[in-house]
């Protein structure tokens, strides 16, 4: 099962609109069986802007993954409306590949910066291991100013055996705004997928994960 915040309700990049997705999801989980090895993981993400503003770049985001539940050997990093490899470049995205402290490689997908009012972002990213190669890639993406985007993919040889290790937690709190976080009302990973070597899907865990919200009309 695929869940798409458009699909459930359309207005949940709304100031408000993050806490009726909460409830519409919740509950939208299955779990993995104990003893297979994960080689794909699937991640739904999901962002609403109110007012970009081009004369500052504004605003900016990055979203991590790792397929080992850390940051202090590899990950993957995706800017958002800015790119640093080379040097900073204001709009587009960027896929990153990183060991610990140290950027192995980087790919650029698009360069307009986002310039639409009421901007919604959707994607999807994911890992996937094959032999000893990691891939990381962007697809399904669709923005009002990129319009459809993807698939990316960069890939790096990690020795890995599974991506047993990953950890949704590990995205959520790796991820955030960098830069002008007035100007977006939500930043949501919507479901996560896990897949084993056969291409059979093994776990969904539709729970949203909120990352950032403006507003917060929930009255806690």
């Amino acid at each position: 099962m695929r869940v798409c915040a458009c699909e459930l309700w359309p207005g949940w990049g709304r100031p408000g609109g993050v806490a009726v997705l909460i409830v519409a999801l919740a509950g939208l989980w299955s779990g993995a069986a104990s003893g297979q090895n994960i080689v794909r993981v699937e991640e739904d993400w999901g962002i609403a802007l109110n007012e970009p503003e081009n004369a500052v770049d504004s605003p900016q985001f990055h979203t991590t993954i790792s397929p080992v539940g850390s940051l202090d050997l590899w990950y993957f990093q995706v800017t958002w409306n800015y790119r640093e490899d080379p040097e900073f470049e204001a709009g587009g995205l960027q896929l990153q590949a990183w060991d610990g402290d140290t950027m192995v490689q980087a790919r650029t997908c698009r360069t307009e910066p986002l310039s639409t009012y009421a901007e919604l972002i959707f994607w999807t990213q994911s890992m996937e291991l094959t032999g000893g190669t990691l891939h990381f890639r962007i697809a399904n993406g669709y923005s009002t100013t990129w319009g459809a985007f993807g698939p990316v993919q960069i890939s790096t040889t990690a020795g890995l055996e599974s991506l047993n290790e990953y950890d949704t937690d590990l995205s959520v709190e790796n991820s955030c705004i960098t830069y002008g976080s007035n100007r977006v009302n939500a930043l949501v990973l919507f479901q996560v997928r896990k897949y084993d070597a056969s291409g059979a899907l093994v776990s969904i865990d539709a729970r949203p994960r909120v990352v950032y919200v403006l507003y917060d009309y929930s009255g806690e």
